[in-house]
Formats: C-alpha cells, sequence, structure tokens
C-alpha cells in the first residue's frame, strides 16, 4: 500500500471546494487510490515508483534529479489535483445506508441523493483530471528520453504506459518496422497532422509514396 504521498491533503483542499469538516481520511485514502490507479496507469509501474523512492529520500530537488522533480511539480500534481478529487467524491457526498445512496447534510441526518447534481459535478471534476492527464501524457511522450524508467518495464505485475489508444498516431509503430508497412500498405495512417514535427511516414520499406501500393 502507499504510503507516500505525491500531493498534500492541504493542497487538494487549498485549490478545489472540498469544505474543511471533511474527515482526512476520507482524502488521504482518495490521494493513495488516485496514485496507485490512475497515476500509475498513466505513467508506468517503474517511473511510479522512481518517483515515490526520490520523495522518499529527500532527493528530487532541483539541484539532483531536477527532470523528475519538473515533471512532478508542473504536470503530476496538477493531475493529482482532480484525479484525487474525482475519487474522493463518492466519499464526500454520497454514503452506503441500509436504505441505499444518502448524502449527508452536515449533521446526523441525510437526504436521498440528486443523483443529476452529483453527476454533473463529477463529470466536471472528470473533464478538469482529463485535461491535466492529457497535457501529462503529452509531456511524457516528448520528453520520454529524459525518464529511460518508462519503457523498462519486463515484468507481468508491472504496468506499463500505454499510449496507442489515445495517442496511435504517431506513436504505435516506429517508422522502419514491418508493422509499420504493414499499416501504411492498408492505408492506417501512423502519425497525426497535431504533431507536425514528425515526419511523414514511410509507405513500406524504402518507399515514401503517398499512397500505398
Amino acid at each position: 500500500m502507499t504510503t507516500t504521498f505525491l500531493i498534500s491533503e492541504n493542497v487538494l483542499r487549498t485549490y478545489t471546494d472540498i469544505n474543511n469538516n471533511v474527515d482526512s481520511e476520507l482524502i488521504k485514502n482518495a490521494i493513495r487510490e488516485s496514485q496507485d490507479i490512475l497515476l500509475q496507469s498513466t505513467i508506468g509501474t517503474n517511473l511510479y515508483q522512481k518517483i515515490i523512492t526520490l520523495v522518499d529520500d529527500g532527493t528530487i530537488t532541483d539541484a539532483g534529479n531536477s527532470n523528475y522533480k519538473y515533471l512532478l511539480d508542473n504536470y503530476i500534481q496538477d493531475y493529482l489535483l482532480y484525479a484525487a478529487y474525482y475519487y474522493a467524491l463518492d466519499s464526500i457526498y454520497l454514503r452506503s445506508r441500509n436504505n441505499g445512496l444518502l448524502q449527508p447534510d452536515g449533521g446526523e441526518n441525510s437526504n436521498a441523493v440528486d443523483r443529476t447534481l452529483y453527476n454533473q459535478k463529477r463529470q466536471v471534476v472528470q473533464n478538469k483530471m482529463e485535461y491535466y492527464n492529457d497535457m501529462l501524457t503529452k509531456y511524457l511522450i516528448e520528453e520520454q528520453n529524459l525518464f529511460p524508467e518508462l519503457n523498462n518495464s519486463d515484468k507481468l505485475y508491472e504496468t506499463r504506459p500505454d499510449y496507442s489508444t489515445k495517442y496511435g498516431q504517431p506513436f504505435a509503430f516506429r517508422r522502419n518496422t514491418m508493422n509499420a508497412a504493414y499499416a501504411n500498405q492498408y492505408g492506417i495512417p501512423v502519425y497525426d497532422s497535431n504533431y507536425p514535427q514528425f515526419p511523414q511516414p514511410y509507405f513500406g520499406y524504402g518507399r515514401t509514396s503517398n499512397k500505398p501500393k
């Protein structure tokens, strides 16, 4: 179980509308879950554990391991702010009781949940979370040479980041591989016009035609 938090409870309270009366344990558990499940899925087990270790050792500073500190300060924490909030919403606004899901009213009583309002709130938080996840993912793709842990997983129990679903172009295949050749042969592009810094794909080995043959 993760006991090292990459974002503090105080930050979560400060930059979201979580009330100060909300139980600290609910927030801490939401941070732990968002790190272990969502963040680890995005950056992979090895990079995740690397950052946890640097934080534990106190060596993630501008003077040492600055690449990891920049990643943590400018991308991971922004993402975790809303990922943790997203995970906390159920515990904050809903309680499981014998007569179903109820919403605490601040006292000893509870009210029936207005699912429409709850779903709207959850969607707003999810949209923000996905935006910062998108920024984090793009940064890692562009700067993956700074983080060797991204691609060195070889264990089944280690999560390896997979950007091929959301960012399948141009990252699904290397250009000069058999897979890339087959993809281009059948008209499947392996690049995206959103990324002009990447060269146009080859359509088969040694061929740069604009149409598959």
